[in-house]
């Protein structure tokens, strides 16, 4: 009887496994971790993660030379680097306005000033 027990168990365990390599995949159009990223005064770059199961553009809410980003377009999950110069004015701000399918979302990226 214990044997048989230890049998079932293993043979549970082995009919659990494949699930456990699926890959992950996120199921909506698109997803930002947050809406507000607020950065210092001095120069920098950060990274912006997007979510999606499909293709999407990215582009800035309007024209700043203080500002850029290293791509416009990705598929899936991906991120876009946010490079930025020091802000030696007031405090200044600017959205990455992402779009997958018919879905739009935007980050905006706030900038202290010294």
């Amino acid at each position: 009887m214990k044997h048989i027990i230890i049998a079932l168990f293993i043979g549970a365990c082995l009919l659990c496994m494949p699930s456990c390599q699926q890959k992950a995949e996120f199921e909506n159009p698109l997803g930002l971790l947050s809406h507000t990223v607020n950065l210092s005064a001095e120069a920098g770059s950060t990274p912006v993660l997007v979510y999606s199961n499909m293709q999407w553009k990215v582009s800035l809410t309007e024209n700043v030379d203080w500002a850029g980003i290293d791509r416009l377009e990705g598929e899936g999950m991906g991120q876009v680097k946010f490079n930025y110069a020091e802000n030696y004015g007031s405090e200044r701000r600017v959205g990455l306005a992402f779009e997958a399918g018919a879905v739009r979302d935007t980050v905006y990226m706030v900038q202290a000033g010294k």
